[in-house]
């Protein structure tokens, strides 16, 4: 099986075996399927400017003529060189077809390369590129861990910026999904922290994409944490913004939620810290002191009460219409009060 490891694939990327002139990349990050096989075709052709070096084509192409894909990876290069045929594959039949007869003569003088989309082991094009010799198949999953700190680093030495410790793990939080939204939030933030020398974690709260999560964060943790006053600002502050009310209520809901099945765990012998590590995926280390805080001061009885009044009042706004904020909003006010600390 011809497979590339994740720890091989950028030594595979920068230094293509002209063994495998059929590469396919897939996975359901469809940001990092597109930049490895970008940098790919770069590499392999040179990074020239020659218009006959790359050669795109989609499925359409071939729904008619499935052997135009042999046809234009055993096409002399005019100029010399190397070409690359850049398919963006969807797995149907033309294309497995192409993909076999360019499989049946390997070009000398050309690689294909194959973007797709997330495919299940051992069927279509995923099975033929892992089991066939010349061919090879390299998996794209979101970014994690080393992979987004190499990114954010990458990116922020084009300006010539460090970034603080707890601005790294908000910024964190924030991506993976898609390596090119992830590489586009960053640069953002490199250009507008462009000159100050680094990047701190108000930058990032002002900057990064959906910069409104911390701010809901903020009105969650109010709610949770007893800060009536506290909640009033942030839920003002997020609707005046244009965040829906149902929108910071369900985050409530949920996080009510995850309380209340921590707790569970809590008060079945288990210690608060325990049940933090216990939390998937991790709670940014910031507020995982206040998720502490909010799990020692509530019952498992009063957060089942508080989500009885929460569901409830998200019911009544779908039928409230303009009254819709203020229903939800004075169920969120009453769960900060009842879970102010008792003296």
């Amino acid at each position: 099986m011809t497979a590339i490891r994740p720890q091989e694939v950028e030594r595979f990327l920068q230094s293509p075996d002209p063994a495998f002139r059929v590469v396919l990349f897939y996975g359901p990050d469809t940001g990092l399927v597109s930049e490895r096989a970008a940098t790919f075709s770069t590499r392999v052709i040179g990074g020239g400017d020659d218009p006959f070096a790359l050669v795109k084509l989609d499925s359409a192409a071939l729904s008619g003529d499935p052997g135009r894909l042999a046809d234009e990876a055993n096409t002399v290069p005019l100029f010399g060189g190397t070409r690359a045929i850049w398919l963006r594959a969807d797995g149907g039949k033309a294309v497995q077809t192409a993909v076999e007869a360019v499989l049946a003569a390997p070009p000398r003088d050309a690689f294909v390369i194959l973007e797709a989309g997330d495919l299940k082991k051992g069927v279509g094009l995923r099975r033929l590129c892992e089991n066939a010799k010349g061919a090879a198949a390299i998996a794209c999953y979101s970014d994690s861990g080393a992979a987004l700190d190499r990114l954010v680093d990458d990116e922020l030495a084009l300006e010539n910026l460090s970034i603080d410790r707890d601005a790294r793990a908000a910024l964190k939080t924030l991506l993976g999904a898609d390596r090119l939204a992830s590489r586009n939030e960053v640069r953002k933030l490199a250009l507008y922290a462009r000159g100050t020398g680094r990047v701190d974690l108000d930058t990032v709260r002002a900057v990064v994409g959906d910069a409104g999560a911390f701010a809901i964060d903020d009105a969650v943790d109010a709610v949770a944490g007893g800060d009536p006053a506290g909640f009033d600002r942030a839920f003002r502050r997020l609707v005046g913004s244009g965040t829906a009310g149902f929108v910071v209520a369900g985050a409530c809901l949920r996080h009510l939620q995850l309380l209340h099945r921590l707790r569970g765990l809590v008060e079945a012998g288990g210690s608060v810290e325990a049940a933090l590590d216990a939390v998937t995926p991790p709670l940014f280390f910031q507020r995982r002191p206040k998720v502490g805080a909010q799990l020692s001061a509530w019952t498992s009885g009063r957060l089942a009460a508080a989500l009885e009044r929460l569901d409830g009042a998200l019911f009544e706004s779908r039928i409230g219409g303009a009254m819709a904020d203020t229903v939800l909003a004075q169920a969120m006010l009453a769960i900060a009060v009842q879970a102010r600390p008792r003296r």
